[in-house]
């Protein structure tokens, strides 16, 4: 038998580390860079609900700590406008000539003229802590949950936004009520999240088609439309994010990350990438192609908000505990 080569071995067993240390590296390296923090007015804390407008080019912030909306240039990255006097913006969408905000301590719409940044009307909520705030972009309708009523509130577009009906949602009672939820054009529909289920809206009977029960055992959470694809992405507080066919109520994929808390899921189409906000610290990329965390994103706790411009693929992510917003871009 030959003496044992302890050398050899040794060194076999270096280049071995030294191989899965560089892999490791390499994994590690982000997709995206952070480009540059905008500092916001007023103060930091829990702020709320993150959205892009695209034919403004701007960045929409519920900035409920200091009871503000703040608007951001996309292009020049500076804040461009600052509403004052909503309470705790929870919910934004916009259309061509209004933004709509739901303020969740004072029980109403805010409708603010989206180019003056002025506030052309207040309306009633219909129900209690109003969340998510929908436009239904055939007929120009405006959808609106409250949590603790646990209903959906539908209202005319045009002013002065009178209220048109309102349904109660399911399960009920609800344990949390509802959260944000989303109306896809292409399929007319609202997909509207309460507690582990969602329930599928009609706009034009303003009634619940179905409810669908995807195994959830915590809470579902917003969602996003993937239109190539054609499947609703769905964060959950069991971490893990579904991909689901909307036709069927059927999950097609699961996700699963490490974070768990889960809240705004923004989606990056051209790109392929789905971003969950997530108050771990770390903003988790998914490749909407192969169903799977591949990236990273270095925030801060809390953060849980976020958004994308689809033109340039930069992300707009809400530093809310520190009072910024963090744009990261593709390198």
């Amino acid at each position: 038998m030959k003496p044992f080569n302890f050398s050899y071995v040794s060194r076999t067993m270096a280049l071995g580390i030294l191989a899965l240390a560089t892999g490791s590296f390499a994994h590690a390296q982000s997709h995206y860079a952070l480009i540059k923090t905008i500092d916001l007015p007023g103060k930091g804390g829990h702020g709320d609900w993150v959205t892009f407008d695209q034919p403004t080019n701007t960045v929409w912030i519920g900035q409920a700590p200091a009871h503000n909306v703040v608007v951001l240039d996309a292009e020049k990255l500076a804040v461009k406008a600052t509403i004052p006097g909503v309470k705790e913006a929870t919910g934004i969408d916009l259309d061509d000539a209004y933004a709509y905000v739901s303020d969740a301590k004072s029980n109403t719409m805010v409708v603010i003229d989206k180019r003056t940044f002025e506030k052309v009307a207040t309306v009633d909520s219909g129900g209690e802590s109003p969340d998510g705030i929908s436009v239904d972009r055939r007929t120009g309708k405006i959808l609106l949950a409250n949590d603790d009523s646990n209903n959906e509130v539908m209202f005319d577009g045009k002013p002065p936004f009178t209220k048109i009906s309102a349904i109660e949602l399911k399960p009920r009672p609800a344990k949390h009520g509802p959260d944000v939820g989303l109306y896809v054009r292409e399929l007319d529909r609202l997909y509207q999240p309460v507690d582990n289920m969602i329930d599928v809206i009609d706009p034009n009977t303003n009634q619940i088609e179905s409810v669908w029960d995807l195994g959830v055992k915590t809470d579902a959470k917003p969602m996003a439309y993937d239109s190539k694809t054609k499947h609703l992405v769905i964060g959950t507080r069991d971490k893990k994010m579904l991909i689901v066919d909307p036709t069927m109520g059927k999950v097609i994929a699961t996700i699963p990350f490490e974070g768990g808390d889960i809240d705004e899921t923004a989606i990056d189409v051209g790109a392929r990438r789905a971003f969950m906000g997530d108050k771990s610290g770390n903003v988790e990329v998914v490749d909407l192609d192969a169903n799977t965390v591949i990236d990273h994103l270095m925030t801060e706790k809390g953060v849980h908000t976020l958004t994308v411009d689809p033109k340039t693929h930069r992300i707009f992510v809400y530093l809310n505990v520190s009072n910024k917003v963090a744009v990261f871009e593709p390198t």
